[in-house]
């Protein structure tokens, strides 16, 4: 008897989970790939906007593991958009100028920081990164806002605000195309873990994902 209840109680918790993976399977399948909305971007670049600092990227933690990675990745990111050339600002040489190695976009800025910029790497524009949330286990989430600044005007050229959370439908729609570019099934072969497993795969994902909402000439 007691196995007869077992056995009922298993077939009910799988065809329950059954059920509940059809569901998340259905959900998905009619997804839309996920696109960022809380951004704005000017119209156009100026003619002139041909190179761009990226700064080193902010997390609150400066012992997150995301900073392991995250300047390498987004300065990559940034680069293969192939709208300007990037120049990259170590945490070392911001510290140096300005006495902490990395800024939020948020921070009360030194005095002259963007003329400080503008003189020593010649740049038009200064990028900053912030994460300002990190969730690493699954369901994977990051949390980016991006600012891109006219060095000499202070104008905003871009901003962008978003969460990119592994457990929403269109995430994981978008992701999967991602995953089937052949570099990132070269990438993901090296880290034995796909877009949705692999904090830097996912990274990346959201780093190309959101640069690809900047303006263009």
């Amino acid at each position: 008897m007691h196995k007869f209840y077992l056995l009922f109680f298993l077939s009910t918790v799988l065809f329950l989970f059954g059920c509940r993976k059809f569901e998340q399977e259905k959900v998905i399948a009619e997804a839309e790939p996920y696109t960022p909305k809380n951004l704005y971007p000017v119209e156009r670049l100026p003619t002139y906007f041909n190179r761009v600092l990226l700064m080193p990227c902010y997390h609150p933690d400066s012992a997150s593991s995301i900073l392991e990675f995250a300047d390498e990745t987004f300065y990559r990111e940034l680069s293969q958009a192939r709208l300007f050339e990037v120049v990259q600002l170590s945490p070392a040489r911001c510290l140096d100028l300005f006495g902490k190695p990395r800024f939020s976009s948020s921070d009360a800025l030194p005095d002259n920081f963007m003329q400080t910029l503008a003189n020593q790497t010649l740049a038009n524009g200064v990028a900053f990164v912030d994460l300002h949330s990190f969730k690493p286990y699954k369901p994977m989430s990051l949390g980016v806002r991006c600012k891109l600044v006219d060095l000499k005007s202070g104008e905003f050229m871009w901003a962008i605000d978003e969460t990119i959370d592994a457990g929403d439908a269109s995430v994981i729609v978008a992701a999967n195309i991602f995953q089937r570019a052949k570099h990132v099934n070269a990438l993901s072969a090296k880290t034995a873990g796909s877009v949705l497993q692999s904090p830097r795969l996912f990274t990346k994902f959201s780093a190309q994902t959101l640069f690809s909402t900047l303006p263009t000439r």
